[in-house]
């Protein structure tokens, strides 16, 4: 059967709970991001959770960036809220 929809792949078929471990949501420069668990210290930034346009021309906080974060920054484990 042929499925033609404008939802992507990800909408329509959800993926385990195991995939929304990895993701965190954390604070950074004031903005909260939404970043992956490389390792150890190391994070990931998948998306930046931002209302002003002027916050996506910053470089260091474009999806991709690794950066190093620390449990205190952590504000919450995100478990199924991230779609």
């Amino acid at each position: 059967m042929i499925l033609y929809t404008p939802l992507s792949y990800e909408d329509i078929h959800q993926p385990s709970t195991d995939e929304y471990q990895k993701y965190q949501l954390i604070s950074l420069q004031q903005k909260q991001c939404i970043v992956e668990k490389v390792s150890g210290d190391k994070a990931r930034i998948v998306q930046l959770l931002s209302t002003n346009p002027n916050d996506f021309l910053n470089q260091q906080l474009s999806p991709g960036s690794v950066i190093s974060i620390s449990d205190e920054q952590n504000d919450q484990n995100l478990s199924g809220e991230y779609s």
